[in-house]
């Protein structure tokens, strides 16, 4: 992994794609509530898309969370979670957080760098999304209570566009048009499908998914 360390370090030294290539898996409408939230009182949060790989191929571990009575009740996201008093930094959160629900430990991840932060309008939280590799295949713990399940995707569906569908749904009355990633029975939308855009953008030319078949080939032949 210490190749695919390289070339993430080397991309994370350039411009981020930032909130245009967000965009590209938006909904239509981001908003479904009555009255909008004021972003300054919005509370922080920290994820992590972390790298692992199996098979000569990378994975992003996603996780579709419990039914519980919240904003995100059921949802498919990148492990993490709110920022507590006692945490330092936001990559600590995310730290934090991907130890209590899927049990990895900080030791087992190489931090790489912080992507664009997204507020969320409908939780009135800031997102901060942070890349992380794993030194190995990951022996996850999941947090029952949290975590319903883990979600093995494979990186090459953030780069190709037949993976890529559209739903319509309505919420509160408002209807609203969202891209999604399908990946086996998945629809992955919203916030996360938002924050997996612009990394999608970011390594998408890049070597990474060019590499020889020797290494980490992620072209289907």
């Amino acid at each position: 992994m210490q190749d695919t360390i390289r070339i993430l370090k080397k991309l994370f030294s350039e411009p981020l794609p930032g909130i245009t290539s967000q965009r590209l898996m938006s909904p239509t409408r981001i908003f479904t509530g009555d009255k909008y939230p004021d972003p300054k009182e919005a509370k922080d949060s920290s994820v992590f898309i972390l790298l692992f790989q199996k098979n000569k191929e990378l994975f992003i571990p996603l996780i579709k969370r419990t039914e519980y009575n919240g904003a995100h009740s059921g949802q498919i996201s990148l492990p993490g979670g709110k920022y507590e008093q006692g945490d330092i930094t936001l990559l600590e959160t995310a730290f934090r957080e991907t130890k209590e629900e899927i049990g990895i430990p900080c030791e087992d991840i190489t931090f790489i760098g912080t992507l664009t932060t997204l507020y969320i309008p409908n939780s009135n939280f800031n997102v901060v999304p942070h890349v992380g590799v794993l030194s190995g295949e990951p022996d996850f713990r999941l947090n029952s209570r949290e975590v319903e399940r883990i979600i093995i995707l494979p990186l090459k569906v953030l780069v190709d566009k037949h993976f890529v569908k559209h739903f319509e749904r309505t919420v509160n009355g408002k209807t609203i048009l969202a891209p999604y990633y399908s990946f086996e029975e998945n629809r992955i939308w919203g916030a996360t499908a938002m924050i997996l855009s612009e990394f999608a953008e970011m390594i998408k030319h890049s070597s990474l998914m060019h590499k020889s078949e020797d290494h980490l080939d992620l072209i289907d032949r």
